[in-house]
This record gives structure tokens, C-alpha cells and sequence, in this order.
């Protein structure tokens, strides 16, 4: 069965993204698969896979803020900052107070620089960061920037406190629970996450990998991304798309006027034709031709 679309799986502690993908795949038949951002192995919630062509549209949908759930512990940091760890500091939870632990959280609001785990998949030297930290070899992971939009103190508990966080793209909760452990004077890791949403996807309408089947319904592209501006194209407009005319002049044709927006979905009968890339020049980003891959073409 040709299937192009997009799961929404709520995926289970103990299981990685990657298992997730994997399994998913083979229950659907899917030719070739992938996720929208990585939940670690001790984290459980939203993971949308992209399946067969959707997967030219990963890197849009991986832009989408975030949003979590998740329990920080004091007392014990680990090398991988959760609890599958080993632990490398430790220290006195300490016993704050609900205004101290609000005060901390207010520094995190906003654009930040946050520096990764070395126990993650990003790359220094060719090589991701985790194998470098398995093998022994010294590594240090760069600060990058990140915006938190909310992180809200739900429980204080003592010894821990749960979170409600909004992140962007490449936010590590992981990295947030020991940063404001340390703001804190104490140490900590990151004990339990569940992913809530992925821009106005919730996990609220997810199923397990394990309740995926081939009958299981796909959600369309242009439904998936539904927060990007659409133009409906004609059958003929969109034969014309497909043999190479210039983004530009299919738009100008339409009379259409340009959005406020880094992308435009040209959509015809509820499928996908093609991403228009609108600055700094329209231009096709990805082009669905007829064959089975995506096209990249450029004008």
C-alpha cells in the first residue's frame, strides 16, 4: 500500500525514537519513515512520523514549538542528565521555597544560550557527541541559542518540582533541568518527561506504535501543515508545476499575493503539489512530482 502522511504515536518510556520509527514502519509497510524530533529513551509522549513522501516535510514540521511536562530532581546529577545515568555530582536537594524556585525560572524565559548534553546525537568532528562520550574521548558541546516561550512551576515538591515548558526546535529539557538545578545552588537531573504538543498537535489524539496497523488512518500533508499558508491549484496549473514553470510566474498567474510567511503549500484536490520557498524569491523548495520521490528544483 502507497501511503503518504503523518502518525501522531505516543511513545512509551523505554523505548527510543528510533525503535518508535522503526516499528511503526513495519507495521504500516512503509517504504521509509521518520520523526519530527527525538524523544530521549526515559521520555514518553507526541512524536509525529512522517511516512514515505512526508518525509520532505520533516525539517518544517521539526520548526513547530514544543511543549512538555517534566519532573526535575535535586540532589544528584548524572552524565547523561536522566535517570538512566551514571552519577557524577551530588549534594543537598536543598529546600526552596515556591518564590526562590519562580525566580530562577523567570531567567530561562525567552531566547537563552543553553549548552547541550554531551549524551546527545548532535555532531562535533563528524561524530556524534554521544559516541565521543562513550568511548572516553573528550568532548564539549557548544552553547547554542534556544527560546523557552513558557516554563511555568506546576508542583513544588522539595526534593523535586514539576514543570511546564514550551520550547523551540533544539531546546534539551534534559539541559533545563540542569541548569536550573544549578541557578538553584544544588545540583539535579531530569527525572521524568512527557511530550504534551507539537505546535497545535496533542498527544491527546495519538495512538501507541503498538496500536499501528496498515488500516490505521494518515494524516494528509496539506492537513499537517495546516499553519502554513495554501493556495488551491488547478489541474492543468499543477501539470504545469510539475514540468518546471517557475514558482514565480505560477504564483503571479494566480494574482496571488504573498503571505507574511517563509512558506506557501500549493495543494490541488487535497494533495500536496508543491512548497514554494517565498524569500528571498519565490522558489520551489520541495516540488511532489509524479514518481515517487520528491523533487528539489530551483526557480
Amino acid at each position: 500500500m502507497d501511503l503518504d502522511g503523518i502518525l501522531l504515536i505516543n511513545k512509551e518510556v523505554g523505548r527510543t525514537s528510533f525503535e518508535t520509527v522503526r516499528l511503526v514502519r513495519k507495521r504500516i509497510g512503509a517504504r521509509k519513515a521518520g520523526h519530527t524530533g527525538t524523544l530521549d529513551k526515559s521520555a514518553s509522549g507526541l512524536l509525529l512520523i512522517c511516512v514515505n513522501r512526508a518525509t520532505a516535510i520533516q525539517n518544517l514540521l521539526m520548526g513547530y514549538f514544543k511543549q512538555y511536562r517534566g519532573t526535575v530532581r535535586f540532589g544528584v546529577e548524572t552524565d547523561t542528565l536522566d535517570r538512566y545515568g551514571h552519577m557524577v555530582r551530588s549534594g543537598s536537594p536543598g529546600v526552596f521555597s515556591d518564590g526562590q524556585i519562580q525566580r530562577v525560572l523567570g531567567g530561562f524565559r525567552g531566547k537563552i544560550l543553553q549548552v547541550p548534553p554531551l549524551y546527545s546525537a548532535l555532531h562535533q568532528n563528524g561524530k556524534r557527541l554521544y559516541h565521543l562520550a562513550r568511548s572516553g574521548t573528550p568532548a564539549q558541546a557548544q552553547p547554542r541559542e534556544v527560546e523557552i516561550k513558557n516554563l511555568t512551576l506546576l508542583k513544588n515538591g522539595g526534593s523535586f518540582i514539576h514543570i511546564d515548558v514550551t520550547a523551540s526546535r533544539g531546546t534539551y529539557i534534559r539541559s533545563l533541568a540542569r541548569d536550573i538545578s544549578n541557578s538553584l545552588g544544588t545540583c539535579g537531573y531530569l527525572a521524568e518527561l512527557h511530550r504534551l504538543r507539537i505546535g497545535s498537535f496533542s498527544v491527546e489524539n495519538a495512538i501507541t506504535a503498538d496500536e499501528v496497523n496498515e488500516s490505521t488512518p494518515l494524516l494528509s500533508m496539506p492537513e499537517a501543515l495546516h499553519d502554513f499558508p495554501q493556495v488551491e491549484v488547478g489541474v492543468e496549473r499543477a501539470s504545469r508545476v510539475f514540468n518546471g514553470v517557475p514558482a514565480w510566474q505560477i504564483l503571479k498567474e494566480l494574482g496571488q499575493e504573498l503571505p507574511q510567511s517563509e512558506h506557501l503549500c500549493l495543494v490541488n484536490s487535497g494533495k500536496l503539489i508543491a512548497i514554494v520557498e517565498l524569500k528571498p524569491k519565490p522558489g520551489y523548495f520541495k516540488v511532489f512530482g509524479r514518481s515517487d520521490d520528491p523533487v528539489r528544483r530551483k526557480g
